[in-house]
């Protein structure tokens, strides 16, 4: 499933506009119609232009998504509960996995997407597998200001850790949205996305691009014409 909805502020109309020569959108259809484990790519849009654009390039758009989860302020959960009332109740296609793939982040491939599958395949326990990384600053250094304006420790449970070395803390991740995959059953039982026992799936060789911005989206371009599309 591709969210893919018109309102974007940062880059307007970004999911259609075109990327290195193509729709950005086209790049995460592609990847998800190279993974062998996916048998349905999904477009969830609120907006006609971007529903043809990505028919043109292979998806389905099977319903429209509502005005009202289109906003900036939805969460994925109310996106994927809509999509999954209308495969269970309208189409009673009740898939196993959903497979949510974001299109700001066009530099994924469908090696790393076949692989999320495959371990949450293989862990019977887990209900969700979700892309992770290496922090690119360790949150046990993060401060806050207080109300005259001085730094604080974020919290006071951390403060051991503020004179440490970057090597003896804690290893933090995040999740970085490129790939999360979860059984649907796990997402009903929870009524959340994503569910509750959340494997990981690591790396840390791979630049981190989520288009967000003019400034991502210029750099999103030098970086696909330096590794050649």
């Amino acid at each position: 499933m591709i969210p893919a909805r018109g309102g974007s502020k940062g880059v307007p109309g970004k999911n259609i506009k075109n990327l290195n020569g193509r729709p950005l959108i086209a790049y995460t259809i592609e990847a998800s119609l190279r993974a062998k484990s996916i048998s349905r790519t999904i477009v969830s849009t609120d907006r006609e232009e971007i529903a043809q654009v990505s028919l043109e390039f292979g998806a389905e758009v099977p319903f429209m998504r509502p005005s009202e989860l289109a906003e900036d302020h939805i969460l994925d959960y109310p996106v994927i509960n809509h999509a999954l009332d209308y495969l269970i109740n309208i189409e009673e296609s009740r898939p196993e996995i959903i497979v949510y793939l974001r299109p700001t982040m066009p530099t994924r491939s469908s090696d790393e997407i076949e692989e999320v599958v495959s371990l949450l395949l293989r862990e019977e326990q887990a209900d969700c597998v979700r892309t992770t990384r290496p922090v690119p600053y360790s949150p046990y250094w993060m401060k806050k200001i207080n109300s005259d304006g001085y730094l604080e420790p974020y919290d006071d449970h951390i403060l051991p850790f503020d004179k440490k070395r970057r090597q003896d803390l804690p290893q933090v991740v995040m999740c970085d949205g490129y790939v999360d995959a979860a059984r649907v059953q796990s997402i009903v039982r929870d009524n959340n996305f994503p569910p509750s026992h959340k494997l990981a799936y690591y790396r840390d060789n791979i630049p981190f691009i989520d288009i967000d911005t003019l400034e991502d989206w210029e750099y999103c371009e030098y970086f696909m014409k330096k590794n050649n599309g």
